[in-house]
């Protein structure tokens, strides 16, 4: 079998072309949160040639506005162009920059013309940019009818799906806090220092007589924050339950955790969303940063991940029967996991190609005080159980290599195969400093990658190797920390070089197969398929 002791991880961003640096702090920090917790990062396909390129979003802090306009500008959020694993800065021939305190983005076809769109949440007011038939991007906000999506206020994750299943893609979007709002009175540190900002959920309504569809806000209607807002930062929409629709997950900083069940109603819109963390095992009153969903035990059924901080243990647990967890760190063998470090952007992968699922955390220190004192080392847990059963963790992070790369002050994270070799590689964003792109090399294993039109969360593939294993991926928009991931499904397939049927399900039922397909490649499959 494929071993993790080949796999090695480098910091190519550089070498390929990516020269981005995150604008906060460049002249001194400064006690200024919202410049503290952005780097948020995108894989988009915009051009849709077959690459997958690269978004970054950026910011600056409050003290340094006037040294940047010196300077010739404020900083913007930045598209590279990826030309077969080399990048180059597309930003201005595209329209790509966005010069606001961002936070985090997510990629999806919201218009469903097969471009894919960003929407990037900042502690401003959230921009929505439509792609123009992968020439330019075009922000909502100068058209004559926006489409309503651009809410107030500091916003940090967001998640795309179908959440009332009319077809059209959906957005949730967690609020943060409210700097303009302190509280005097407060006996907790930050962020229970300044009033919470609600979450929203716009419901996606179609074109409304025109060529822009239409968003309507509906978060209280259908039961988001049922007591009150909260304080959110990760959020990601999955069938955590296995009926067919889309549940939501939050994760919020000191306050529980929610876990939404969409359920029908005779009500409009439709549905309503149940919150049931605490009585489903979820609700962990942690700092609760980043999120991430993968049926890593191969039982059909996804885990969850939530991040925290410092004397906080990150948060794993095992998916029983849809919406009842329970914590898997002491049996995974990872009971300390994330105790002195400070935990954001997470996945799933398998780094390896062994056919299970890893996990990868990306850490740095908060608040900012010092950009270089303030960095901590990512960490890569390799899962020793094959094709599903899983047998407990073993930290790699030294065996991988990302010790030699050393400590960055990092945040959003998002897991991509950006050269199309077949391994997954990972990017991070960190706090006043450069992007890191980490390179994976020396996984031994076959691999398969399924690239459907255009992003579509909520679809499910699976693969059956050979030997009856079945391998499930299900494709999301959004989560990590304020990123979106490789819209592709991925698969590790160990020592098989062929798998006998590949599945693909779409949220809603066209159901698409291929049968005896070769591996190390990339097969694309369209919806419009015969069955």
């Amino acid at each position: 079998m494929p071993s993790m002791e080949l796999v090695r991880f480098e910091d190519v961003a550089a070498e390929v072309g990516i020269d981005f640096r995150h604008g906060a702090f460049q002249w001194e920090t400064s006690p200024d949160p919202a410049a503290m917790m952005g780097g948020g990062l995108c894989w988009i396909d915009y051009d849709r040639d077959g690459w997958l390129d690269l978004y970054a979003v950026n910011t600056w802090s409050n003290g340094e506005w006037g040294n940047w306009r010196e300077q010739g500008g404020l900083p913007v959020s930045r598209l590279y162009r990826n030309d077969a694993g080399h990048f180059s800065d597309v930003t201005d021939s595209t329209s790509a920059g966005v010069e606001t305190r961002g936070n985090g983005c997510v990629a999806a076809d919201f218009d469903l013309d097969g471009w894919t769109d960003l929407y990037v949440t900042s502690e401003r007011e959230n921009v929505l940019l439509w792609n123009d038939s992968g020439e330019r991007f075009v922000d909502d906000a100068s058209v004559d009818e926006p489409a309503g999506a651009a809410v107030f206020g500091w916003h940090s994750g967001a998640a795309v799906g179908d959440v009332d299943g009319n077809g059209w893609p959906d957005l949730f979007v967690a609020g943060y806090t409210d700097l303009n709002r302190p509280i005097t009175s407060a006996t907790k540190g930050f962020p229970n220092t300044h009033q919470p900002e609600p979450d929203v959920l716009l419901l996606n309504e179609g074109p409304d007589g025109g060529a822009r569809v239409r968003f309507r806000e509906v978060g209280a209607d259908v039961g988001i924050e049922p007591n009150g807002a909260d304080y959110g930062l990760g959020a990601l929409l999955s069938d955590l339950d296995r009926d067919g629709d889309l549940d939501l997950y939050v994760a919020n900083d000191t306050t529980p955790n929610q876990l939404y069940e969409n359920v029908p109603s005779n009500a409009e819109p439709g549905f309503e969303l149940v919150e049931r963390g605490v009585a489903a095992g979820v609700g962990d009153t942690g700092a609760g940063m980043g999120v991430a969903a993968a049926d890593a035990d191969g039982d059909g059924m996804p885990e969850l991940v939530t991040t925290n901080q410092l004397k906080e243990r990150h948060v794993v647990v095992h998916n029983r029967t849809g919406l009842t967890f329970e914590d898997a760190l002491a049996a995974l063998g990872i009971a300390d996991l994330g105790i002195g470090a400070t935990g954001w952007g997470t996945t799933w992968f398998d780094a390896d190609l062994d056919t299970d699922l890893d996990l990868f955390f990306g850490h740095g220190a908060v608040p900012v005080r010092d950009l270089v004192a303030d960095r901590e080392v990512s960490q890569l847990l390799e899962q020793l159980g094959p094709g599903g059963s899983v047998a407990g963790f073993t930290d790699a992070t030294t065996r991988v290599g990302l010790d030699a790369v050393g400590p960055r002050l990092g945040r959003g994270v998002a897991a991509a195969d950006f050269d199309n070799d077949g391994d997954i590689d990972l990017a991070m964003g960190t706090i006043g400093g450069e992007l890191v792109l980490l390179r994976s090399s020396g996984a031994g294993g076959h691999w398969l990658e399924v690239a459907l039109p255009s992003p579509a969360p909520g679809a499910e593939v699976t693969v059956e190797l050979p030997d009856g294993t079945i391998l499930r991926r299900e494709l999301a928009v959004g989560g990590s920390y304020l990123s979106s991931e490789d819209p592709r499904a991925h698969f590790g397939l160990g020592a098989h070089d062929r798998v006998a049927v590949v599945t693909v399900v779409w949220p809603d039922g066209t159901t698409i197969r291929h049968v005896d397909v070769d591996a190390d490649q990339i097969v694309r499959i369209d919806r419009e398929e015969v069955s």
